[in-house]
């Protein structure tokens, strides 16, 4: 894990999302957050981190991207190039507007567990030979 940074603040209106998620889901604030991070970095457009306060839920960088930090570091930071921006400087403050966009956004999309189904791309569905009913092997 970079020592960029470990704590990260997200807004009020992303922690009130993700206490409604929890309950909708029984998903950890920690995975809620992972998904809502690939859900805005998915989006075209970036997001704007002066849209969203740092008054909400704070988390410990590792407990909220795991052993896989490197990987969502890397997503970021490739965005971040593709947008011309400096990954460097302004990786955490994006790496923040990416995480409460993610999370408002994807609370809009979800009621219960079964619906984090319809936020797969249809191009990852295709690629997989497990029907939604089937279960898992």
């Amino acid at each position: 894990m970079s020592k960029e940074f470990n704590r990260i603040q997200i807004g009020t209106d992303a922690t009130n999302r993700l206490r409604m998620l929890k309950g909708n889901t029984g998903l950890t604030p920690n995975y809620l957050c992972r998904i809502g991070l690939c859900y805005s970095l998915n989006e075209p457009r970036p997001p704007n981190p002066e849209e969203y306060d740092n008054e909400g839920q704070t988390f410990n960088r590792y407990t909220l991207l795991g052993e896989h930090d490197a990987l969502y570091m890397a997503l970021l930071k490739e965005r971040l190039i593709q947008e011309d921006k400096d990954p460097e400087e302004d990786l955490f403050d994006e790496f923040v507007a990416h995480l409460n966009r993610g999370v408002i956004r994807v609370h809009g999309n979800i009621s219960d567990l079964s619906d984090f189904q319809a936020l797969v791309p249809n191009s990852l569905k295709e690629e997989t030979d497990v029907e939604p009913d089937s279960g898992l092997p």
